[in-house]
């Protein structure tokens, strides 16, 4: 939500005041996102300051990240501020700083939408804030090797951790302190599960979540915003749409055809959709924006670790809807963690993607050395926050933040909001189960039963082996140096042999695995 440079110095000496879209103090700078659907605050006291960015309500006036100065703010004016910011339903990055010490403390709020990576300078004592890790690339050039054993092993992990040394993430929930001589994280607190409703209809959490969800979306600014939302032709994707459609009065939509066996039934249920929505729609053919497996990046195409595997597709989809006038991109993102299955439920079959997980994570460990089975074994010290908001909502999240930030484009992932996670928290197992409380929800709104039980699901699996296959001759060539093997975590024979074998049978886990390994290799050489 922001990038900043800040010396701790600079804390102790120098008043921080608004100038153009940045606020200044010394030699130390912060620059806010600029979004029409985000605002900003400098509050300042006697011997504090704090400066919070934050999501804008949807009853907010005006639109714009502006900077509203709030000076010699009393000791209880200052602390109702600071609260109000801390209580904030939305999304929100706040420093504070204290002259005395001097020191600076940042903090995030649940939500994750363009979370921040940090690096702290430890001599000169300063911290450097960004939501473009990629500009963190030339800070350390040095990789975290267990965290990249990690990611090979196929373990989803939302971390403050990174792959380059001395670069973290500001994960959601958590808090930064830094002072002359210390430099502490946290993580945010646990939350406790809430229990299982009982005693209620099903049309009683089918309305509730309807009015949850609708509160969600319109607690965002859509009068002054343009809105578009990401049709797949899932459950997930449309659910958001009709929510976001009976809520805004213009809506573009769109979605990446996928032109395999799922394609005519894909098209078919996205048609049943949009019939119901006031909506454009943008399509984009996958065959036209296969993804460009290279190792080899150039300067400006260089990638986090954890990006989109289908980036050009989904690049293209977007610069669309950016064409198109739209700044807010609603999606589906974490409707399975809605329904997920808790602990305490009984009674549910294994998931059908279970198997192939486990023979990709034996395909994955066959491709590591002994010293990147150690390290991917090592204690998971690192792993994501205890928050309301699952881990693999933030990750999946993380992933599309930056492509979409880069084109002035604020994401909402509404089955990401507290209100929703905790209403899904307390549904009962057989409205989670198949996602039957969507199924139920887009029955009533479409009239018809477009996802019946045991439909066909679109799906990427023939995706990423096409695109290998295509390019076989390039990436074999291209390993003949693998940066991976150098650093003893991988075997290149492994390698060559796993990609022979996607080449040749599209298995869907070694093809997993292969992408794994793939997109691991291209972001360590941007290092080397």
């Amino acid at each position: 939500m922001l990038k900043a440079t800040l010396k701790i110095a600079d804390l102790e000496n120098f008043d921080p005041v608004v100038k153009g879209c940045s606020i200044e103090f010394g030699e130390s700078c912060i620059w806010p996102f600029q979004h029409k659907s985000l605002e900003s605050s400098l509050v300042k006291s006697t011997e504090q300051w704090f400066f919070v960015i934050r999501e804008r309500q949807g009853a907010a006036d005006g639109a714009g990240v502006h900077s509203v100065v709030i000076d010699h703010a009393s000791t209880d004016q200052f602390r109702q501020h600071y609260q109000k910011c801390m209580h904030w339903p939305l999304d929100f990055i706040v420093i504070e700083a204290a002259r005395r010490g001097p020191r600076l403390r940042v903090r995030a709020g649940h939500i994750g939408s363009l979370p921040i990576y940090f690096h702290v300078e430890e001599r000169a004592r300063t911290v450097t804030l960004s939501w473009d890790f990629v500009e963190f690339l030339d800070k350390s050039r040095a990789i975290d090797a267990e965290i990249i054993a990690h990611h090979l092993s196929m373990r989803t992990f939302y971390s403050a951790r990174q792959a380059c040394v001395g670069v973290n993430l500001l994960t959601a929930g958590s808090t930064l302190y830094v002072d002359r001589s210390e430099t502490s994280f946290e993580y945010g607190a646990t939350t406790s599960s809430a229990p299982e409703l009982s005693g209620r209809e099903e049309g009683d959490h089918v309305l509730e979540f309807s009015d949850t969800l609708q509160a969600v979306v319109r607690s965002r600014p859509t009068t002054f915003c343009a809105s578009a939302v990401e049709l797949s032709g899932g459950m997930d994707s449309a659910s958001v749409a009709i929510a976001v459609g009976e809520s805004v009065a213009s809506l573009a939509c769109g979605g990446i055809l996928l032109g395999d066996g799922s394609s005519p039934k894909q098209i078919d249920r996205r048609a049943s959709t949009l019939s119901a929505l006031n909506c454009r729609d943008h399509k984009v053919e996958m065959c036209a924006h296969m993804p460009a497996i290279d190792l080899d990046l150039d300067l400006k195409g260089r990638l986090p670790l954890n990006s989109e595997y289908y980036l050009e597709a989904f690049g293209s989809l977007w610069d669309r809807f950016r064409g198109d006038g739209c700044e807010i991109i609603w999606s589906g993102i974490g409707g399975d963690e809605l329904c997920a299955r808790f602990s305490s439920d009984e009674g549910e079959p294994r998931s059908p993607s279970s198997p192939h997980l486990d023979i990709a994570l034996g395909v994955a460990e066959d491709l590591l050395t002994k010293r990147g089975l150690d390290a991917a074994r090592s204690s998971f010290l690192f792993s994501a926050p205890l928050s309301a908001t699952l881990s693999t909502t933030l990750l999946a999240s993380l992933c599309h933040a930056r492509p979409l930030a880069t084109r002035g484009l604020w994401p909402v992932r509404p089955f990401g909001d507290p209100r929703l996670i905790n209403f899904g928290a307390k549904l009962p197992f057989a409205l989670r189960s198949g996602k039957e409380l969507l199924r139920s929800y887009l029955r009533e709104r479409l009239g018809s039963d477009v996802f019946p039980h045991g439909y066909a699901k679109e799906t990427f699996a023939l995706v990423l082996p096409k695109a290998i296959a295509a390019r076989a001759d390039i990436i074999s060539s291209q390993l003949a140096s693998c940066a991976l093997a150098d650093f003893g975590l991988v075997s290149q024979e492994a390698v060559m042999a796993l990609l022979n074998r996607v080449i040749t049978t599209h298995e869907f886990s070694a093809t997993s695995t292969l992408a794994r390994f793939l997109w691991a290799e291209r972001f360590v050489r941007q290092l080397c």
